[in-house]
């Protein structure tokens, strides 16, 4: 008598989960990932227990793993185009990822050289495509968000044709950032800049990273390797978010060596609390609408503490003139003689201490001309602005 009624039980549709008193007092567990979380009641029908939630939970969990995906790392069966495409639904979804990310922009605009031609490498969502409506957006993989696809480390740019390149979260990502620092360098006029938004390995950060974040953190990572990638590299979005920490802050005097052209120009720590806890694009936002304006003045008031605290890091490279004369043509232009003289060999040409060298480069109108002068003894050449 009892297994009819049992049955019967079973296939009655349960009530929707959002009715259940329990699971409206708790607003975070309200998404979809988080119902198969919730606690099992069940009812007893004449001694017989019978799970009420559990079909629930699987029903809206089931076609949430397939739908969304991940916006930082593929799933297994995410393509890297789906990755993407989450991200952007991320976006869309989270005001307060919105508002973090819209000030970095207007920080990168504030950093960028004078000039109409700003490339994106690694656009990915096209995100910065409303804060800069002229930028031409690029990524590795094609997507209707960008406007061409490219290689970092291959760029489709002549030389000396860009007036800014933009990062934002792709540095890291890249297996040989040397060579694309080089790369970088070829295709910038003189002048123009790097700007990259990147992750920023504090004490905090580190701890952060490695608990919550799919993405490795590997400090002891060698990132001037002559041959092969600096990380293991499966995919476009494998990474080591250790990889601008190193080159900027501990390796930066190598850096510096290793490629003169580009000179650091800004080094900025940011996101010391609104952006942790804002979730980025994939975790939980811990600060409640109400609460955001608290928070920004929290933000500003932690900022002596960047150097331990810091989860992001803004960097600045502008492409310096050459270190030698022979490299733009450069051609004597005035020679003044001085009682104490003395000789230096720059290149195949004999230059003395009073030699002064002066060419406008081919850059858009306005831009300061260089001016080339000598070292004293050795010839060392230096490089100074000079309006022509």
């Amino acid at each position: 008598m009892n297994s009819p009624r049992i049955r019967v039980e079973m296939q009655k549709p349960n009530p929707p989960l959002k009715d259940n008193p329990d699971f409206r007092s708790m607003p975070y567990l309200r998404a979809p990932r988080f119902s198969a979380c919730l606690p099992q009641k069940a009812d007893t029908v004449e001694g017989t227990s019978v799970n009420t939630l559990g079909i629930a939970a699987k029903t809206l969990s089931a076609p949430n793993r397939t739908r969304a995906g991940s916006p930082t790392t593929p799933l297994p069966g995410q393509s890297d185009a789906g990755v993407l495409d989450a991200r952007r639904t991320a976006w869309d979804r989270r005001p307060l990822t919105r508002d973090v990310y819209r000030r970095y922009f207007e920080d990168i605009r504030a950093e960028l050289a004078p000039g109409r031609t700003h490339v994106e490498i690694g656009g990915g969502a096209g995100h910065l495509k409303a804060s800069l409506p002229h930028v031409r957006v690029s990524d590795l993989v094609p997507t209707p968000y960008v406007d061409f696809a490219a290689d970092a480390m291959h760029l489709p740019l002549p030389d000396r044709a860009a007036d800014n390149l933009i990062l934002v979260d792709v540095l890291h990502h890249l297996p040989r950032p040397i060579d694309f620092l080089r790369e970088a360098c070829r295709t910038l006029r003189i002048g123009g800049r790097i700007v990259m938004l990147e992750p920023y390995i504090s004490p905090l950060s580190r701890a952060v990273f490695r608990a919550a974040h799919p993405e490795p953190v590997d400090l002891r990572a060698d990132v001037f390797k002559k041959e092969g990638p600096v990380f293991d590299s499966c995919g476009p979005f494998s990474s080591n978010q250790a990889i601008p920490t190193l080159l900027f802050f501990k390796h930066a005097d190598r850096l510096q060596s290793l490629i003169p052209e580009l000179r650091v120009v800004t080094r900025k720590l940011d996101s010391v609390f609104v952006y942790p806890l804002s979730g980025g694009f994939s975790g939980p936002c811990l600060i409640p609408g109400f609460a955001r304006a608290a928070a920004w003045r929290l933000e500003a008031l932690a900022r002596p503490l960047r150097r331990w605290l810091a989860f992001r890091m803004l960097v600045t490279l502008e492409r310096a003139p050459p270190t030698h004369p022979n490299e733009t043509g450069l051609v004597p232009r005035r020679r003044q003689s001085l009682k104490t003289s003395s000789e230096g060999l720059c290149g195949s040409r004999k230059y003395t201490r009073s030699t002064l060298v002066t060419r406008r480069p081919p850059t858009p109108a306005g831009w300061h001309g260089l001016v080339y002068s000598p070292g004293h003894a050795k010839g060392i050449p230096r490089w100074r602005g000079h309006v022509m």
